[in-house]
């Protein structure tokens, strides 16, 4: 059963019902954003192929408190996607997150990993362009479109690797270059998303995200590193890194995340076909064995880890220059890490 409500839209100054859809939406960022939009009672029509670790019990969880239905659907398909999105009808925002999310699972794997990331994202630009040309688009793609950042000067320190000539982040003018089934794949359907609206004029918006964390995340060694390290130091297991722990990346709460996402469906048209670096900033930056330090300190407990290779293509460091983001949506993240890491630590 699907919610309604009456919304204010701004650039019109007048009520409209508005219609979401959402890909990957019991993964964990479209479990957070699809409870928050039911929370709200905007309808909300809700595809995953339910086919990650984890997402079946985030499944029950949206089906068990909101009564929702969740179509299953591999957005690589474009026939069963077509026929499922033309039984929602009209739709004004399309959130799209499905997506392959390892880069290890890339490398072994690497046409699938184009057909979700790559294909899947121009199966839904297609049906948007062929039926649905008004909606907003929002996409997902990656930092990890910037390659492995090895041409920036780049300092060691006792616990963290710096980037001196970018103590603000890294902006979307940092060049492409991409590094990986992955990173080709996430960076084709970053370009794509970009094309459609400069050739179709569709309403896209392509997210460089960096590292997100929060509820409903089901992580793994080379997923989620913020949740996942987290969760071994508190069962006071040994964690096994790549490289030496001095990686650093900015942290970014999957409530802003959401935040963001309708600030992004209210965003007037002319402004639309843009690609966002997205993160927590400098401000929200730690390296693994700062986060460590913290577990230590506010858990009480010892993380014992043993350092490794360093893992192929792997950036030292990124943080986001949430700038342009910023100036286009008046946005900005406003959960710190230090209340992100308690929340997530089960110390709030």
């Amino acid at each position: 059963m699907y919610n309604t409500i009456s919304r204010w839209d701004p650039t019109n100054d007048k009520c409209a019902r508005v219609k979401w859809v959402v890909t990957g939406a019991a993964g964990f960022i479209g479990t957070n954003l699809s409870k928050h939009l039911q929370e709200n009672d905007i309808e909300v029509c809700l595809i995953d192929d339910l086919s990650r670790p984890g997402v079946k019990e985030n499944a029950q969880y949206l089906i068990k408190n909101f009564g929702v239905k969740i179509e299953q659907v591999d957005v690589s398909d474009f026939e069963h996607l077509e026929e499922t999105l033309s039984k929602f009808g009209s739709f004004q925002v399309f959130v799209h997150l499905a997506g392959q999310v390892s880069l290890l699972n890339s490398i072994n794997n690497p046409r699938r990993d184009f057909e979700v990331n790559a294909l899947g994202t121009l199966n839904v630009l297609e049906f948007v362009r062929l039926r649905m040309p008004d909606a907003v688009v929002i996409g997902m793609s990656s930092n990890k479109i910037y390659g492995d950042l090895d041409s920036i000067n780049i300092l060691e320190l006792e616990k963290k690797y710096v980037a001196p000539e970018y103590p603000n982040g890294f902006s979307e003018t940092l060049p492409i270059d991409f590094h990986g089934p992955y990173g080709c794949s996430k960076g084709a359907a970053d370009q794509y998303l970009a094309d459609y609206a400069r050739i179709y004029g569709l309403k896209t918006v392509s997210l460089r995200q960096s590292s997100v964390y929060g509820p409903f995340q089901k992580p793994s060694s080379d997923q989620g590193w913020v949740t996942h390290l987290m969760q071994e130091a508190l069962q006071e297991r040994k964690i096994n890194l790549y490289g030496q722990g001095k990686q650093v990346r900015d942290l970014l709460h999957v409530d802003d995340l959401v935040k963001l996402f309708v600030e992004l469906s209210r965003m007037s048209s002319d402004k639309f076909g843009a690609q966002f670096n997205v993160g927590g900033g400098p401000s929200n930056s730690l390296s693994i064995l700062e986060l460590f330090e913290w577990i230590e300190n506010a858990a009480s407990v010892k993380v014992r880890f043993h350092t490794g290779d360093f893992r192929q293509s792997d950036q030292k460091i990124f943080m986001s220059d949430n700038t342009k983001i910023s100036s286009q949506t008046n946005w900005r993240p406003m959960i710190s890490k230090e209340v992100g890491l308690r929340q997530l630590a089960g110390l709030a």
